[in-house]
């Protein structure tokens, strides 16, 4: 699209619904919470994604190849329904399928084959289609959430020593494209205390402790990766099942929040 020079420049203020990237260990709440967003369209990825008890979301089933994802995507696009929110269960599935489809493109019997990369490289490219699609529905006024699952990989410090850090479970390619088109970075986690116990013989054993409440980290830390283009000025949120899109449509454009019915 070429720029329009004659229409002078405009604000560059992002009004639309936002992209959102979940990510959590098992059973943490992830799609319980994309389903408090507003009338969810739900994509599984595979037999093993489902909503939970109690949470209740329209889908035309499990999809078996990239093609069924960007045809549910197409189809949220051009065709009248009561959608306003497409979600994705998850991106770990989706990775699977695109692999896939880059095999199938370009005839390999599996990704390593070409060498040297390619074939990653032919998997990113996918990984790119299916976010510009992403940002259509974006732009086309419709909410995306994409569900992961987590992994710790240990990173090297810039002045520290090596540490784990908390990534949804992608190649890192593939993180780092979802991550730069999401608007908000969530990550589910409990809230955890060390707690120091002596040991006896001067030694003294620590380990993690928890209440159980869940909180939706939407700043970056060295352990994880978090983050928002919304200037949310609490590292954390609170999440209560059914108040969990409360808690983050305050922060969105108030266009947004108002249209949704957010306190």
């Amino acid at each position: 699209m070429a720029l329009d020079w004659a229409a002078g420049l405009k604000k560059a203020n992002d009004v639309y619904p936002p992209i959102v990237l979940l990510y959590a260990g098992a059973k943490s709440g992830k799609t319980s919470l994309a389903g408090e967003f507003p009338d969810p369209f739900y994509v599984r990825t595979g037999e093993g994604e489902r909503p939970p008890a109690g949470v209740e979301m329209m889908s035309f089933g499990v999809s078996e190849s990239y093609a069924d994802i960007v045809d549910q995507m197409d189809w949220m696009l051009s065709e009248e329904h009561d959608r306003k929110t497409f979600v994705l269960d998850a991106a770990d599935g989706l990775e699977i399928h695109i692999r896939d489809e880059a095999c199938s493109r370009n005839g390999w019997k599996d990704i390593e084959e070409p060498g040297f990369g390619k074939g990653y490289a032919a998997e990113s490219a996918i990984w790119r289609e299916f976010i510009a699609k992403a940002l259509k529905l974006k732009l086309a006024g419709y909410y995306v959430v994409i569900i992961s699952h987590v992994k710790a990989k240990t990173v090297p410090g810039v002045t520290t020593e090596s540490y784990p850090r908390y990534m949804p479970n992608l190649r890192d390619e593939a993180v780092g494209i979802i991550v730069d088109a999401s608007d908000l970075i969530g990550f589910l986690h409990q809230r955890v205390s060390i707690v120091k116990e002596e040991a006896g013989f001067k030694k003294t054993n620590k380990r993690g402790a928890s209440g159980g409440d869940i909180v939706i980290a939407v700043q970056e830390r060295p352990g994880f990766i978090a983050g928002n283009r919304y200037d949310i000025p609490e590292a954390v949120l609170p999440f209560k099942r059914g108040e969990g899109f409360s808690a983050i449509a305050k922060y969105l454009p108030a266009e947004l929040w108002e249209a949704a019915g957010a306190d």
